[in-house]
């Protein structure tokens, strides 16, 4: 794996593996590409969508009446029971999960939201570490059999492809120490943990609990409640997330609105395909653009796509409610380059 002539040589597969680990999400996908996304599904004239969905419903009842924006650590629901008390420190990083699961998981229940989200963030480690370590060996044995790049392009897209794998196989062994010996029960808790430091207000589980892929929930066909609780509680954390300034979640619900085919999420089954509202969520996209940069061709042409389908009225209302949004929830501050495209990848914790 470490002879780059020959890694170079399967530069189709390692592009493959490139798009192959975003496992959990499902939503590695930059802001424009969100934005773009909608573009096809709203040519079609949808508008099936879900009444009685906060996130999802006509502009004038997305949100609740604003709230000033608190730092994203301190983001809670309000039925969030975060016991402030809890002083006791946390493992070193690094350490056996198997020798702290039960301590984290125990100060999690109680409250306890540095551990909660500590419990997040190991067990996704572990889960990545894992699909890894199961994934490469395939992909370098097709390596082995391919033929060299044809090209200068096709060689530099393999040399990225390269340091992408380099670092995945890196990430897995930096990791061995922390997952090895993990029950099977103990990697399945990977979901309820996400959603219990969501709801304790860490910001990248709440993104990474609302962009949810079923596919890639461990265990779910044996844990049919977490659907009726994705189902209860997604929604809460999207609005929650979008009234503490969280970009990422504005380009999930816009996606989701849109009936984006490439969202990969269970968000738009609770939202339904609301093109009022995609294009509220979009104009808020639009006037976060960061600072100094040139609107993309497909965030306009969404925009475009979607105002055509709309009634000016529809329009006004939707621009208004989105300027309300900018000016109370982002404190009209531009997003920075490259902030979507980060929180977006919430459940890619390694490299």
């Amino acid at each position: 794996m470490h002879n780059k002539p020959l890694l170079i040589a399967g530069a189709v597969v390692a592009i493959a593996l490139v798009a192959g680990i975003g496992y959990y999400s499902g939503r590695a996908v930059a802001l424009n590409d969100v934005q773009g996304e909608a573009d096809t599904r709203a040519a079609s004239g949808s508008s099936t969508a879900k009444a009685g969905n906060a996130a999802g419903a006509g502009p004038t009842s997305v949100n609740p009446a604003p709230t000033s924006a608190a730092p994203k650590t301190q983001r809670l629901l309000t039925s969030a029971a975060s016991n402030s008390s809890a002083t006791a420190p946390l493992p070193l990083p690094g350490t056996p999960l198997k020798d702290n699961f039960a301590d984290l998981k125990a100060r999690a229940d109680a409250g306890d939201a540095a551990a909660a989200s500590r419990l997040f963030q190991d067990l996704q480690h572990c889960r990545e570490a894992d699909r890894l370590s199961q994934f490469l060996p395939a992909v370098a044995n097709r390596m082995l059999n391919g033929a060299l790049p044809a090209n200068p392009d096709a060689a530099q897209r393999s040399d990225r492809a390269l340091g992408m794998i380099q670092r995945g196989l890196d990430f897995a062994q930096n990791n061995a120490a922390l997952c090895a010996d993990l029950t099977q029960d103990q990697m399945a808790a990977l979901v309820p943990s996400t959603l219990q430091a969501a709801q304790l207000g860490d910001p990248q589980a709440a993104d990474c609990y609302v962009g949810a892929n079923l596919n890639n929930w461990p265990d779910v066909l044996n844990n049919p409640d977490w659907i009726s609780q994705y189902k209860s509680n997604a929604l809460p954390l999207a609005t929650s997330a979008l009234q503490q300034g969280d970009w990422a979640m504005v380009g999930m619900l816009a996606s989701a609105n849109a009936g984006s085919p490439r969202s990969n999420n269970m968000l738009n089954q609770l939202t339904g395909t609301n093109l009022l509202q995609a294009y509220t969520y979009a104009k808020l996209m639009s006037l976060g653009q960061p600072t100094g940069s040139n609107p993309s061709t497909r965030s306009t042409n969404a925009l475009t796509t979607l105002s055509s389908q709309l009634s000016a009225d529809q329009i006004a209302a939707a621009d208004a409610q989105a300027q309300s949004m900018y000016q109370q929830y982002f404190g009209a501050a531009p997003r920075q380059t490259g902030q979507i495209a980060n929180t977006m990848r919430s459940c890619q914790t390694g490299f």
